[in-house]
């Protein structure tokens, strides 16, 4: 998957580096904060929000270049398989290809219930680069009932490391901006890019 524009290393997320200063503007419902530790001292950090709309609806907008345009970026094309993924801009003019898009690729989906993504390239000045290969981000698809799904996006691979913590905690702005975004798309409609990029509601 290739996004240009969040959640690098960890996929869904690096898609809001571009706009992370806007968080509050996002925030329609509030996120909630995960974490555990594996049996082998890892920590794992998460992030949940509630949606309302269905798990279809909500895999639609992760899964399909529509669906992505609606709350992520205005620039994305999709190639939904594994393998496949996002390629994103913030730059609305973007094609596919340019230099500085995000790309995300699938590493693994169950439909409607989960999605693996790996950030490949993130956008220029993006804060260590370096570690991308390290990091990856699993989004889970759970049915509240018919009319509302709760979406919980993971962090996997951080180290107790300073560039891992300092990234980590990028990640839970963006993480944040992201998934209020998401929640937004479905209260109030597709996202008019055009008005958000321009200094927001």
């Amino acid at each position: 998957m290739v996004i240009r524009g969040t959640h690098a290393g960890v996929a869904v997320l690096a898609l809001c580096l571009g706009l992370g200063s806007c968080a509050a503007m996002a925030q329609a419902q509030e996120v909630e904060q995960l974490r555990y530790e594996t049996l082998e001292g890892e920590d794992v950090h998460g992030q949940s929000i509630v949606v309302p709309a269905s798990r279809a609806e909500v895999w639609r907008a992760f899964t399909t270049s529509d669906g992505v345009m609606a709350w992520a970026a205005p620039f994305a094309r999709v190639e939904s398989e594994v393998g496949g993924g996002w390629e994103s801009s913030y730059d609305p003019a973007a094609q596919v290809g340019d230099p500085d898009n995000i790309r995300i690729r699938f590493l693994a989906w169950l439909p409607e219930r989960m999605l693996a993504m790996q950030t490949v390239d993130a956008p220029p000045g993006f804060l260590h680069p370096e570690l991308l290969p390290e990091l990856s981000s699993v989004v889970l698809f759970d049915a509240v009932d018919g009319d509302r799904t709760r979406v919980t996006l993971y962090g996997v691979g951080y180290r107790d490391a300073p560039d891992h913590q300092e990234l980590l905690e990028t990640f839970r702005q963006g993480n944040a901006w992201t998934l209020g975004m998401l929640h937004r798309r479905f209260v109030e409609g597709p996202v008019d890019w055009s008005t958000l990029l321009g200094g927001g509601r």
